[in-house]
């Protein structure tokens, strides 16, 4: 385990002895025009096919989970994000498995190789230092490699989202905030510097007694026991210029989760669970006139343990990656981006007298854009993936838009995407299979944005169809194998308007539907459009006050569609059924106080008609919260 105890002490001396300056609030919402996500440099919306989605500084102040805040947004469904707070979280993008969406933080991604699909635990995220999130969804693997099929999260800290040329006033920020079911949090940061070095770095602590993770079944006189959890995370960065045009940013990111946990539907074994995160990561970035330059290297090392009747489990891997690229410019809008990443994944299975199972990926990828006649945007890329363990695979990537008006604009764009099996596919203890190849996607999109230039109102609309083959199942018979084919098609729209100078309304729908294709052993195919625990159709309405008085207030409600469920009983019999939608009414509101407005006080409820729904058959969901706090920032 990480020693992140005796860690984090120092690093809270640290924040204390920066002298204290009052500044202004950084509650303003982040500028949508440049993105991050989709290029190698900050670009323009205007510059960019891609249709990404900013979820701004101001509304990631306003939030304290991660999984509730990704679930309000177009196409993603977060199973377990109402559960108890210490459940497992599972991230459906447009259908796509957990292990199809990538997060990524700072543009570097944060992956577990040690757990069964590669992905990175959702309950060590915490939002504590993070400046704003930006969604591309689509196949990304060309920027971003395996895992990117379903799209990319991007959590952007404050240290990285800094503009370089900005006022650099030693602050503080401190917070606190309590729930029901025993439930506090806070967090502190601290930030400061000059025009040559700057550094930021934020602590988090959340604790809560939670509810039983289970549900007792009908008749049971014992009330189960409450499942409760801790997660401490901390994050610090530096950002150094040397030379002008010249950026050293050395970051890492600790986290450690622990929780009780219950091992089944309706069961109430005493059960525990750890996870530690250690993420420390480097970038360099260096522009001179038309060209740019830069690196990047990150690593993740998780190690987890279960605790549970049948004994200790310990699971540890570590993850690599380095990325080395560079762009030339011509003009205003024409760029030409070439680069080199190299990805390591590690299993450590304990065993000091056997090989750790490992896989390495070098890729070679090009990126070109340009503007043509002013009005036509068209960009395009290509990567080949040189695996240790299947060998060669290529992606591409085409995507165009043009704006018939200032206000409408279209876009199309098709893309390929890849998943490399994980080690636990390959060698681990039940059904590992080393001849495994990787699930290849491929995937079309089209979209149109309708846009006031003043920003009264906003319209975007996507279609996308995707088909991903070689799809991995676990057969008892034979272990894993690339057995089914996945087709997916679906619709997303999302809307905002201002309805005056202090009210605006914003909402989205989706609607997806799949079908998978399974050989039924005869010859011929078997399909199914059913996906355990994943809507069809989902959907979020906002509505937004600002007073003239430093008030804000916020009214939201969120839809969950119907979708089939699958669990298994005591006895190990497995039950299907059918979970009824639900609709949760959330509302928040905040008053900022003191000259500059930088003491925020805060309430924030969730579910508050207290719906009664299930997300997981078997397992409980909360019912009305209510979060009180304040913040600072000196």
């Amino acid at each position: 385990m990480f020693p992140l105890k005796t860690i984090l002490p120092g690093l809270l001396c640290c924040l204390f002895s920066v002298t204290l300056f009052a500044q202004t609030p950084a509650l303003s919402t982040t500028a949508e025009e440049v993105i991050v996500t989709g290029a190698k440099f900050a670009q323009s919306r205007d510059d960019s096919p891609l249709n990404v989605t900013v979820i701004d500084s101001a509304t990631v102040a306003q939030n304290t989970d991660l999984a509730q805040l990704l679930n309000e947004q177009p196409g993603i469904s977060i199973n377990g994000a109402y559960s108890n707070p210490g459940k497992d979280k599972s991230i459906f993008l447009r259908n796509g498995a957990n292990n199809f969406t990538v997060i990524l933080l700072d543009g570097q991604p944060l992956l577990d190789p040690s757990s069964l699909g590669g992905a990175v635990d959702l309950r060590l995220l915490s939002l504590d230092g993070i400046d704003r999130i930006e969604i591309l969804r689509g196949a990304r693997s060309l920027l971003y490699g395996s895992d990117a099929v379903a799209g990319v999260i991007n959590l952007i800290s404050k240290g990285a989202a800094a503009d370089p040329s900005a006022p650099r006033e030693p602050s503080m920020y401190l917070r606190a905030a309590a729930q029901n079911y025993g439930t506090f949090e806070g967090g502190l940061g601290a930030a400061g510097g000059d025009e040559n070095i700057d550094f930021q770095i934020n602590f988090d602590y959340f604790s809560t007694r939670g509810i039983s993770e289970a549900v007792a079944p009908a008749g049971t006189s014992t009330p189960f026991e409450r499942d409760g959890a801790t997660r401490q995370s901390t994050t610090a960065s530096l950002n150094f210029h040397p030379l002008a045009g010249l950026s050293i940013r050395p970051s890492v990111r600790l986290a450690a989760f622990d929780g009780d946990y219950d091992a089944g539907s309706f069961q109430d074994p005493d059960n525990t669970y750890t996870n530690d995160l250690l993420a420390p990561a480097l970038a360099v970035d260096y522009l001179k006139n038309n060209v740019s330059l830069g690196g990047r290297y990150g690593l993740v090392r998780s190690e987890r343990v279960f605790n549970s009747t049948f004994g200790t489990s310990e699971f540890a891997g570590t993850n690599q990656q380095a990325d080395v690229f560079g762009t030339f410019t011509a003009g205003e809008h024409t760029f030409l981006t070439g680069g080199l990443q190299y990805r390591d994944e590690t299993l450590d299975n304990g065993d000091a007298l056997t090989d750790n199972p490992d896989a390495t990926t070098i890729s070679p990828y090009l990126q070109a854009g340009t503007r043509l006649a002013k009005v036509i945007l068209l960009e395009a890329g290509f990567r080949f993936n040189n695996h240790s363990r299947f060998g060669g695979q290529a992606n591409y990537s085409l995507a165009l838009s043009a704006n018939a008006t200032d206000a409408l604009g279209f876009r199309v764009s098709a893309a390929s995407a890849y998943q490399s099996p994980t080690l636990d596919q390959l060698f681990g203890p039940f059904g590992p299979n080393a001849m495994l190849q990787p699930q290849v996607s491929n995937s079309v999109e089209i979209g149109t944005t309708l846009r006031d230039p003043d920003g009264s109102y906003s319209v975007d609309i996507n279609a996308f169809r995707r088909t991903i083959k070689e799809v991995i199942q676990f057969d008892f018979a034979l272990g894993y194998q690339n057995r089914d084919q996945l087709l997916d098609n679906g619709v997303e729209v999302a809307a905002s308007a201002r309805i005056s100078d202090r009210l605006s309304l914003a909402g989205n729908v989706s609607y997806v539907k799949g079908r998978l294709s399974s050989p039924d052993g005869n010859g011929g195919t078997t399909e199914s459009d059913k996906f355990f625990r994943r809507p069809r159709t989902t959907g979020m309405l906002g509505l937004t006050f600002n007073a003239r008085a430093p008030f804000t207030a916020r009214l939201t409600g969120h839809y969950t569609g119907d979708r089939p469920d699958v669990f298994f009983d005591a006895g190990f019999e497995r039950l299907e059924v059918d979970l009824d939608p639900y609709f949760l009414l959330n509302a928040y509101a905040e008053y900022r106080l003191l000259k500059r407005e930088n003491l925020r006080l805060f309430l924030d409820a969730k579910n508050i008609t207290n719906a009664d729904f299930v997300e997981v058959t078997g397992f409980g969901v909360l019912g009305t919260t209510v979060r009180f706090g304040a913040s600072i920032r000196l």
